[in-house]
């Protein structure tokens, strides 16, 4: 059967050890499905074409080449995503983990064009080119805005002295560097955002 053929010719592939366990895995799994039903699923299907284009012999040429190229400073944009997806999950959960965990870890071009080069990580990380604007010590007025809430909305047009700021910004917002913030008369400081303080 063609079906069985296919699936044959990739698991005896000479490159099989790039694909990961749960991927030699699937292939086994797959493999005694065809021989009982004759077919896969659609989602099978698809997991297997995945399979077959990245031990196509093109694909692996252009990811060597793309690693070769790999330098510190792509490592360090791809850490600076991974956190940022850290903290503002659900998306990329597992390449933000292997980023953070192995030094060794290259993801694919693609991934890193997805990961890194997107208009959220690129905002969050024009953030933190901008320099503190309230440094610490600085006393600084509460916005009476509506978009003023929770534990500061008590504090509306009122003066505060700022205790601490984030020298990291994980946000695409404009205006997201984290403050610590300590109302006049107060004994609790509050955490806030820069985008809700003013001069």
């Amino acid at each position: 059967m063609e079906l069985i053929q296919r699936i044959e010719t990739v698991a005896s592939s000479r490159d099989i050890a790039v694909l990961s366990d749960w991927e030699r895995g699937f292939l086994e799994s797959i493999w005694a499905s065809a021989k009982k039903w004759g077919r896969l699923t659609a989602n099978q299907h698809d997991v297997l074409q995945r399979i077959e284009t990245k031990l196509d012999p093109k694909v692996r040429a252009a990811r060597k080449v793309w690693s070769e190229g790999w330098t510190p400073e792509m490592r360090e944009k791809a850490i600076f995503a991974a956190k940022y997806y850290k903290e503002n999950p659900p998306y990329y959960a597992d390449a933000a983990e292997r980023i953070l965990t192995n030094e060794d870890y290259i993801p694919s071009e693609k991934l890193y064009r997805k990961m890194v080069e997107n208009k959220y990580v690129q905002r969050a990380a024009a953030n933190n080119t901008e320099s503190v604007k309230y440094p610490v010590g600085t006393m600084v007025t509460v916005r009476n805005s509506s978009s003023v809430a929770g534990s500061l909305m008590a504090h509306r047009g009122q003066k505060v002295i700022v205790i601490e700021a984030s020298e990291v910004v994980m946000s695409a917002t404009k205006g997201a560097r984290r403050y610590s913030v300590l109302p006049i008369g107060a004994d609790r400081a509050i955490v806030t955002e820069e985008r809700y303080l003013k001069k």
